[in-house]
């Protein structure tokens, strides 16, 4: 006699019981959770040495996991350089909010200084990529590439404080937006290298007297 539908119901059941349901990923999550790592082994060994079983180690996972989402080491130390800028980026995006000028270089030179542990970690990945980019043209090119985002970041900013009249208008904001970058380069890089030396007091006294020599004096009351 032909079953009816419902006597099959029973032995799929019996197939699929005890089968475990795959577990579902966050390919995304996963991805930032690599690069945390990497960042965690470059700031500890140094990124020379540093090796994807290293990585892998790091982030509990397999060599073969890690070869899923980046294709090679240099693919990977890009991406983890990348997500460090764009930390910061987002950091600068929701603290700049209606903030004009002045007030916006400020915030935006505070959250790119290596004031606290978060901040020192993302000074100590770019400047071991200083040293692996002069010997790999796309670490450099992406290097260039950051530098002038920062750049055009600060340079925006610069000439809205002059239009606002903050800033002298006769100074030209493309040097005035160097000098800003390569402070920040240099409290970094003396920050990783030195830090009794780059204190974060000692950083915000040497920002506040350059935003203040570039900002405009309140002119002297008439006498």
């Amino acid at each position: 006699m032909a079953a009816t539908a419902g006597e099959y119901l029973p032995r799929r059941r019996r197939r699929t019981a005890g089968v475990p349901v795959p577990k579902i990923v966050d390919h995304e999550q996963r991805r930032q959770e690599l690069l945390s790592a990497t960042w965690r082994v470059i700031a500890r060994t140094g990124i020379v040495s540093v090796t994807t079983r290293e990585i892998a180690r790091e982030a509990g996972v397999s060599t073969g996991v890690l070869a899923h989402y980046f294709a090679d080491k240099g693919a990977l130390l890009a991406a983890a350089l990348r997500m460090s800028h764009q930390q910061v980026y987002a950091r600068i995006q929701e603290r700049t909010q209606g903030l004009l000028g002045l007030d916006a270089i400020r915030v935006i030179m505070i959250e790119a200084l290596p004031l606290d542990e978060e901040r020192l970690l993302e000074a100590q990945i770019e400047i071991n990529f200083i040293s692996l980019a002069l010997g790999n043209s796309a670490l450099l090119d992406l290097q260039h590439e950051e530098f002038e985002r920062f750049w055009e970041t600060l340079h925006y900013r610069v000439c809205e404080a002059q239009k606002l009249e903050q800033v002298d208008a006769a100074a030209d904001p493309s040097d005035i937006a160097h000098e800003l970058v390569i402070l920040v380069e240099g409290l970094s890089q003396e920050a990783v290298l030195n830090a009794a030396r780059a204190t974060p007091e000692r950083q915000l006294q040497t920002l506040n007297a350059v935003l203040a020599r570039i900002a405009i004096r309140d002119p002297a009351p008439a006498s």
